[in-house]
């Protein structure tokens, strides 16, 4: 099986370089960029965590007294971003609360209420747009906070501008992030003529996977505006992401899987509380 998935990978999964860019360009493209937070939905998985009742799941506090939403912009305020947007909707408020209008974390935050409800990243990205709250000619970055990055060798965000500009340089619209190599969550099992010849308990798959982190040049916002509509929940994965694959306009950057953790339940949660108590020890 492993040999197979050896092909498999060498097949579907070939990540493009990431270039060494210069400070000077990295503060531009900083200084011309928003980072986005989709904050809006309900986070219906996480409400056995303790904690969690009448707040959104990004500002629940951890052990340490931090939230997902105040690290996540940390690390990227440390590779200059200053400019950040708050998509909401679920427990608004609570959002509001905690970031203000980001003076505490030496930041400028910004809020954009979607429209009667969740209206999904696609929706929510296409009510910014309309309402003035993304600004037109700013690249962004869509960061789902409960995708956090941790333990990465060196700086995330810089790496991510790195292989933006590649994109850009291509004229492509998106740079999406993976992680390939996830274990699965089953026993997978090879077959032969309907007899299971061997059994690998949660197989490493060979299928890179986003991790919830995509970066837009400005040239990709007349698509949101033609493909969704504020007021209907959709997301920009099954419905944009294919059009510019057609067109050959979406980029990648590769991260590994060891820096990654999704937490979208109660698992994800205490998986992260276990790697930061690590951290901690260490």
């Amino acid at each position: 099986m492993e040999q197979a998935f050896e092909a498999l990978r060498k097949a579907i999964s070939q990540p493009g370089t990431v270039p060494d860019l210069d400070p000077e360009d990295e503060e531009r493209f900083a200084a011309n960029s928003v980072v986005a937070f989709a904050v809006g939905g309900a986070g219906s998985r996480m409400q056995a965590a303790e904690g969690v009742t009448n707040v959104n799941k990004n500002v629940m506090p951890l052990p340490n007294g931090d939230t997902m939403l105040e690290y996540t912009i940390r690390m990227y305020r440390e590779a200059g971003f200053r400019d950040f947007l708050a998509l909401v909707s679920h427990q608004a408020q609570s959002i509001v609360d905690l970031l203000g209008d980001g003076s505490n974390l030496g930041v400028r935050i910004s809020y954009s209420h979607d429209p009667g409800g969740p209206v999904g990243r696609g929706g929510a990205i296409r009510n910014a747009l309309g309402n003035g709250s993304l600004p037109q000619s700013s690249r962004l970055i869509v960061h789902n906070p409960d995708d956090i990055i941790l333990n990465y060798p060196g700086s995330f965000p810089r790496d991510l501008v790195a292989a933006h500009s590649v994109a850009e340089s291509r004229d492509m619209m998106a740079t999406a992030v993976l992680a390939e190599g996830l274990p699965a969550t089953y026993t997978g099992m090879r077959v032969g003529d309907g007899v299971v010849e061997e059994v690998i308990p949660y197989p490493t798959l060979p299928v890179p996977a986003h991790v919830g982190v995509t970066m837009f040049s400005p040239s990709a916002y007349p698509l949101f505006r033609s493909l969704f509509d504020p007021s209907r929940r959709s997301d920009f994965e099954p419905v944009l992401f294919p059009l510019l694959v057609k067109d050959r306009a979406l980029y990648s950057l590769f991260i590994s899987p060891q820096c990654w953790i999704q937490v979208n339940d109660l698992k994800g949660w205490n998986n992260l509380i276990d790697t930061l108590d690590s951290a901690d020890a260490n």
